[in-house]
């Protein structure tokens, strides 16, 4: 019976990795592509800013939506595919949209597409139970999609520098999105346990009211102020550093290759090692470092070694605060509290962020920007060394799959007491 639901489990695991290289595969062309097809179709840099600012906003208010109905329904899959497909379909109207109507679009795009992560994040993170620490070698999937989809457009996206050209790169998004929801159906529902319900919402007051919990998102939203600022302006950075449009690609690949490699050789045995808040720490200050180098002149072979700290400033805290929100979570209310960190760090955090960040680099250059970001970075280091304690789950983990399979057949055979 053990070795049926290791083996089932491990299945369980492929399809979720799948799901996660189809989920990120979709990000290439969409970071790679969209505003530069935009800026092709017209649109100036401030209308461009504006569009990047109705997502964001957008971001705050629709993950917690899906979270809820993911959660009341007790069911992952079914948002999942509503919100790939949404996506797809909306996505369609940017290559007929003029300026006014784009920013209809990116709000009804972000309502579908912002979601997506958080509601696999909190899947996976489910089925894992108490095994979370393996998150980063399922995860590592979509990262080695991302890669292998530069690679593809890098060799494929040659010749004339028209909008047209990019309308292959950009039909991908659409087509992996009808694949992830078409994969969707071979996921489980949810991670085990029961739908939530009103008692469920008393446990999740009492976390956002408590004073760890309360610390930790001051924290990482201190330090996705300044990260923001990383996504927004680094490829300003590189253009005026003297690098060329090609090696800014090679850029994205060296830095997603070291990504990979944390995730899923390092995570693991670093989070048994050191903890979660060790490892989200380590995280943190390798941004510290990697931004306030910005600050410097710096040649070329910096540069790109300077890409290898990627593995701690997104892979590191990436997993280990995805980790650590699925811990403190109440077990059946995993999405919401996932989506409603995703809308505080990622809406709120790359809104603040951007547009302070463009105020700065307008009248003081990037390199001070870089500089200050480096420097927020190190204070959310401090606040963490003095204020993060490990977290522990704040109710008893829920029951995963094979826990409960377990249990059924003990049961109908009437035995298997502890």
């Amino acid at each position: 019976m053990e070795s049926d639901g290791s083996g089932q489990d491990k299945r369980i695991q492929t399809r979720l990795s799948v799901a996660c290289a189809f989920l990120f595969a979709a990000i290439a062309p969409l970071v790679g592509y969209l505003n530069l097809y935009l800026q092709r179709r017209g649109l100036s840099d401030a209308q461009i800013g504006t569009t990047v600012a109705v997502m964001s906003l957008m971001s705050i208010v629709s993950p917690p939506i899906w979270g809820y109905i993911s959660d009341r329904w007790h069911n992952r899959r079914i948002p999942i595919v509503i919100a790939s497909l949404g996506s797809a379909i909306v996505f369609m109207a940017y290559f007929w949209a003029s300026f006014p109507f784009v920013l209809i679009v990116a709000m009804l795009f972000a309502f579908f597409n912002m979601p997506l992560i958080p509601l696999l994040d909190a899947l996976v993170l489910e089925h894992l139970g108490t095994g979370k620490e393996r998150y980063g070698r399922i995860r590592a999937w979509g990262s080695w999609a991302f890669i292998a989809m530069m690679l593809i457009f890098g060799l494929t996206l040659k010749g004339s520098k028209t909008a047209e050209s990019l309308i292959p790169a950009l039909l991908t998004f659409m087509l992996l999105r009808i694949m992830l929801a078409m994969m969707a159906f071979s996921l489980p529902q949810n991670g085990g346990g029961r739908a939530m319900d009103k008692g469920d919402w008393k446990e999740l007051r009492n976390l956002f009211a408590d004073r760890e919990w309360q610390v930790f998102l001051a924290i990482m939203l201190l330090s996705m102020v300044s990260t923001s600022v990383f996504y927004a302006f680094f490829p300003l950075y590189l253009n005026r550093a003297g690098v060329s449009d090609n090696w800014q690609g090679y850029f994205w690949v060296i830095a997603v290759l070291a990504e990979v490699s944390f995730m899923a050789w390092l995570s693991e045995p670093l989070t048994k090692r050191i903890g979660l808040k060790g490892v989200l720490l380590l995280g943190i200050g390798g941004r510290a470092i990697r931004f306030s180098a910005y600050s410097l002149a710096l040649n070329f072979p910096t540069l790109i070694a300077l890409q290898i700290l990627h593995s701690l400033t997104f892979a590191a805290v990436h997993t280990a605060s995805v980790t650590w929100v699925s811990t403190k979570a109440p077990p059946m209310a995993r999405a919401l509290t996932q989506t409603i960190y995703v809308s505080v760090l990622v809406g709120l955090g790359s809104a603040l962020g951007a547009q302070v960040g463009g105020f700065i680099a307008e009248h003081w250059g990037l390199r001070v920007l870089f500089g200050l970001a480096g420097l927020t970075n190190g204070l959310a280091l401090i606040l963490g060394l003095i204020s993060l304690k490990e977290p522990t789950p704040a109710v008893e983990e829920s029951l995963s799959i094979h826990d409960e399979q377990m249990m059924m057949t003990c049961d109908m055979k009437g035995g298997c007491q502890k």
